[in-house]
């Protein structure tokens, strides 16, 4: 053969064999970056899951400030038959707890007062060796009083959660903002080994304090959960759905900072893969956690074809046939993104079935306090933009605690389920939107009105003709509802509250006035 000729096949190899390594790999490349998308899809699915099942634990505190909001005086008796019902509910909580403030010239009329039930209780600490020993006198303590379930948990019982830094820390932000607030990870009194977890306070105040001032004078005590963080993550909805894939959850808050929570799975981790992913989940109880999460080797293994491989060999076997494999590349690439989008599609769309179902309200059907607060926040800034007027009216079962002592809260749920769909049929703007705020109490926003006291009554009206039964009612022998209305035509600057606290009040005047009827400041 002729130089010249063995010239032109090395050329022509060597051609063909570059062909095949760039088209190889362009492949390989474009198949990384859909795997890629694919694993940032799913781990948001699981990060939306994550916080999704955290919302809904939360709401179990929040029933039980609706116990104490609605009772002046709430037994042991009744916290534990109320905690149960509602732990039956959420069982991925390890306890809910009642956590009065008690001042040191009330400790030992308090201590005395539990005694009678159970005779060694006391109000305790931890000393440094990790002993339980009765605890110290101070100007305040926030003693666990009530504790549903109390077995497996005494070690906490009369346990005086100020005596702890982090959770007197966690105790002190609750209690000056109003807000659920969430510890950094802890060690479980109760456990004798390491368990990750936190604890989450709800403040409970008497009355409606508006001030850091008024919170600090005016608070009652704290409904109290703990939570487990393993139990939470691992129950999440799509725990199990996906394989694969190593997820680190890391509290920033804390300093420095903490793994909350390490799932590592089965198949030995792609360590030399350049895909990862950051992301930090929406504030838990003033926290900001973040999950961490790789792929595993199984995980880009199953995603991975061998098309890469098959496109080399036969760029190298048949350099004529190039132009041939190109297109077949073109093609199958444009498949795999299909593929993708129609996933991603598929997850945008779940996630979005997600969000609507956390929106709502799990007994009544009707959009829950978290809907309503970013409802109100948008139709208040809408108002402020446009100069319109916006109405809210605040609705309270009367003596409905009486309710669910008398008939059960079974028919308790079937009563609220009732009223609210009945409030909700009352509405004939799509604008209007009729919430359960809390307990026995529900809420509707109605942008652009003046005047809400026609649709007030007409409510009130709509909820007596139910005819519900209610034996132990000092208004009536059925089911009746108070209501308070207020309007403003908020100015730039002006804080939502204002609307908010203006309704209270108005239906505080209805409940003054005898219940039954409706009012407005």
């Amino acid at each position: 053969m002729k130089p010249l000729s063995n010239f032109r096949i090395t050329i022509t190899f060597l051609l063909g064999l570059a062909s095949s390594v760039i088209l190889a790999w362009f492949f390989y490349t474009a198949e990384s970056q859909a795997i890629n998308t694919e694993f940032n899809s799913d781990v948001d699915a699981q990060l939306f899951s994550i916080e999704k099942e955290i919302s809904l634990n939360f709401e179990a505190l929040y029933a039980i400030k609706g116990l104490y909001d609605s009772s002046d005086n709430v037994t042991a008796s009744e916290f534990n038959r109320f905690a149960t019902e509602v732990l039956s509910r959420y069982p991925n909580i390890q306890a809910l707890e009642w956590v009065p403030r008690v001042n040191k010239i009330e400790r030992s009329k308090i201590e005395l007062e539990r005694q009678q039930q159970y005779p060694h209780f006391e109000i305790t600490e931890r000393d440094p060796q990790g002993k339980i020993i009765r605890a110290k006198q101070r100007n305040e303590y926030f003693p666990v009083y009530y504790i549903e379930p109390l077995t497996g948990n005494e070690p906490t019982f009369g346990f005086d959660l100020a005596s702890n830094t982090e959770r007197l820390k966690a105790l002190t932000q609750s209690r000056e903002t109003g807000s659920l607030t969430a510890s950094s990870s802890i060690t479980l009194v109760q456990d004798n080994i390491t368990q990750q977890a936190f604890l989450a306070f709800l403040p409970i105040y008497h009355g409606m304090p508006t001030t850091a001032e008024k919170r600090y004078s005016q608070l009652a005590g704290f409904a109290l959960g703990i939570f487990k963080i393993d139990d939470l993550i691992n129950n999440s909805t799509l725990n199990t759905s996906i394989r694969g894939i190593n997820l680190t959850l890391i509290d920033e808050t804390s300093v420095p900072t903490k793994i909350l929570h390490s799932r590592q799975v089965s198949n030995i981790s792609n360590t030399n893969t350049s895909i990862h992913y950051m992301k930090q989940l929406n504030l838990i109880g003033g926290r900001q956690w973040t999950i961490l999460a790789t792929p595993s080797k199984g995980y880009i293994y199953e995603r991975r074809s061998s098309t890469p491989l098959v496109i080399f060999l036969l760029g190298f076997i048949i350099v004529s046939y190039s132009v041939v494999n190109s297109l077949f590349i073109a093609h199958h690439a444009e498949v795999i993104q299909k593929a993708v989008e129609e996933r991603t599609f598929e997850l945008k769309k779940a996630q979005q079935e997600l969000e609507k179902i956390s929106m709502q309200d799990g007994l009544t059907g009707i959009a829950n306090r978290r809907h309503f607060d970013i409802y109100l926040e948008q139709e208040w800034a809408h108002s402020i933009r446009e100069q319109q007027p916006i109405s809210l009216i605040m609705i309270d079962i009367d003596y409905f605690k009486q309710f669910n002592d008398t008939y059960g809260h079974l028919a308790g749920d079937h009563c609220l389920k009732d009223i609210a769909y009945q409030l909700h049929s009352t509405l004939r703007r799509t604008t209007d939107l009729a919430t359960r705020y809390g307990g026995e109490e529900f809420a509707i926003i109605l942008p652009n009105t003046s005047d809400a006291y026609i649709l007030s009554e007409l409510c009130r009206e709509n909820i007596e003709n139910l005819h519900i039964p209610h034996s132990t009612s000092k208004t009536a022998n059925h089911v009746t509802i108070s209501v308070g209305f207020g309007t403003i035509f908020p100015k730039k600057g002006a804080s939502v509250r204002e609307l908010i606290i203006l309704a209270d009040k108005a239906l505080y005047k209805a409940k003054k006035a005898g219940r039954n009827t409706v009012c407005s400041l």
